[in-house]
This record gives structure tokens, sequence and C-alpha cells, in this order.
């Protein structure tokens, strides 16, 4: 079984899961995906600061092929230091 490059999920073939990508098969914006994985984790942990969250998200990405080199997370991560 193989993992989204954008996201981790799991997923039988490609390259990403059905969730990062758009009507077109091509992987979403990083503003959209770092918006919908951020609301995912604040929905698995309401209690926690946004800004926690933010900061887990970028982590995370920053594990991600599809993200790891990507430009803007690197300047989210260089304006969090």
């Amino acid at each position: 079984m193989k993992q989204c490059e954008s996201c981790g999920m799991a997923i039988e073939d490609g390259t990403y899961c059905q969730y990062c990508v758009d009507a077109h098969g091509q992987l979403q914006s990083f503003d959209e995906r770092f918006e919908r994985m951020l609301q995912w984790a604040m929905a698995r942990e309401p209690q926690a600061p946004r800004a926690e969250a933010e900061a887990h998200t970028r982590a995370y990405m920053r594990t991600m092929p599809a993200w790891a080199n990507h430009p803007q997370l690197q300047e989210k991560l260089q304006e969090a230091a």
C-alpha cells in the first residue's frame, strides 16, 4: 500500500489521495491543502490554540514529499522561526 505524497493517507495507487487533488486530478494549491490540513488538526484537538495547530501542520507538511521543498512552506517555516 502506498501513501499520498501530500497528506500521508494510505492509497492504492497514484501519487495523491482523492482529498488532495482537484476535479482534474491535479494537486491542490499549497494554501488550500494547508488550510484543510489545519482544519483537520484543529478538529482532532479542538482545545489546542490555532497557532499550535498551525505549527504542527507546518511540521507535518515538511515531512511530505509534495511539500518538503515547497517555497510557501519554507516561507511559513521562516516566519515562525
